[in-house]
């Protein structure tokens, strides 16, 4: 006997044509119920009995379909993050409707979050650093900071931490303002949107950073560099007359530095705001002493010399500045370390030595073969001469 039990599924078996319907919904059931009692003489008794009941029960459900979908008390919507940022046109039209008091900061996302203190976070704080300390490498290291900021120039709020890097560190470290003033030159040249965050920046830090002075004489940095007579022309006459307000012998020196460096194409682009300034120096001069004084003086003599410019400065409000002023002068002004002026004896002794090492930086020549042989030498003993000179270079 064969005590094997039968396999579960048999291929050769075939499949069952009618299938078992699915369970009706009981809807449709006391649908399909109400029709055969209405038809049905018969049964009336019976289903006046049942058919009532059931729709007594769904008439007392307070459940709808069309009812809004149901949060616990406890659970919290998530806003929906937009990926798409607002147009530079737009902030900057919100930020000029705003009050002169209140700054707009852009509101901070996950995405901010997550950059600060990121790889390429600190990777520009790094390159930063090593332009402060050494800004020879300036040219080996630019293309490192582009190519770490190239991915970002369409999110405004790696632009806007990007400035503000470079702004703040400009601010505390002399050596690097010259430096951070080319960075945002060429940053600019290949990515317009960081022009408006730079704005922002340095109007937000004209209002809030404690070293003004420090501010200023960056801003005039970015005022020749990037000639946007506009916008950082009306930084730099307010914080011209922010300073003289404070006065200071240490202000009123880096106002001094600075107005020698944008003086004469303030002159060209707002005359009227610029005798402003001159007017409350001479106002404050008597408040100074030692080398603040001197620059007070120097730097208005400067002014009556026309910038160091032979030509006349013409200036009108309406009237943009030639591109010309940027270029360097024909005839330039040379100044001391104290801020005294060249004499002519000393700019002749310029002029004259100033090629007189050419003949050295040019000559390709051999150095020994300015040495002459001894006159006792004959030719043999000169040739064996030479070719130990020769020798010793190896």
């Amino acid at each position: 006997m064969d005590n094997r039990s039968s396999p579960l599924w048999d291929g050769n078996r075939e499949t069952p044509k009618d299938l078992r319907l699915p369970n009706t919904p009981p809807s449709r059931l006391l649908k399909e119920e109400n029709k055969t009692n209405t038809n049905t003489t018969g049964s009336t008794t019976k289903s006046t009995n049942v058919t009532p009941q059931k729709d007594n029960n769904l008439m007392k459900s307070s459940l709808s379909v069309d009812a809004p979908e149901f949060y616990p008390s406890y659970y919290k919507t998530s806003t929906p993050v937009s990926n798409t940022t607002s147009s530079i046109q737009e902030r900057l039209k919100r930020h000029k409707v705003a009050e002169p008091n209140s700054v707009t900061e852009p509101v901070a996302n996950d995405f901010e979050s997550n950059f600060i203190g990121s790889s390429d976070d600190n990777r520009l704080k790094h390159l930063i650093d090593t332009l402060t300390k050494d800004p020879g490498q300036f040219s080996d290291l630019l293309d490192i900071f582009m190519d770490t900021l190239c991915p970002y120039f369409e999110d405004i709020f790696v632009l806007s931490r990007a400035a503000l890097l470079l702004v703040e560190q400009a601010i505390d470290h002399p050596s690097f303002r010259y430096t951070a003033a080319r960075l945002c030159c060429y940053i600019e040249q290949y990515c317009p949107k960081f022009r408006a965050e730079l704005h922002l920046t340095c109007q937000k830090e004209l209002k809030n950073h404690s070293n003004k002075s420090g501010l200023l004489l960056f801003v005039a940095e970015l005022y020749t560099q990037l000639h946007h007579e506009n916008i950082y022309g009306n930084y730099l006459i307010d914080a011209y007359k922010h300073l003289l307000a404070i006065g200071g012998n240490e202000n009123v020196k880096s106002i001094c530095q600075a107005l020698k460096l944008t003086g004469f194409s303030l002159e060209l682009y707002n005359k009227k705001a610029l005798d402003e300034v001159f007017s409350k120096l001479n106002e404050v001069k008597p408040t100074v002493t030692g080398t603040a004084s001197s620059l007070i003086n120097s730097v208005i003599n400067l002014r009556s010399s026309q910038w160091g410019h032979d030509s006349p400065v013409n200036s009108s409000s309406n009237s943009e500045p030639e591109n010309t002023y940027w270029s360097e002068p024909p005839h330039t002004v040379f100044y001391n370390a104290d801020g005294s002026k060249f004499t002519s004896e000393e700019n002749d002794f310029l002029a004259a030595n100033m090629h007189s090492t050419e003949e050295y930086l040019t000559d390709v020549s051999d150095p020994d073969e300015l040495c002459d042989p001894e006159p006792e030498m004959d030719e043999e003993i000169q040739a064996a001469f030479k070719d130990f000179v020769k020798l010793s270079k190896r």
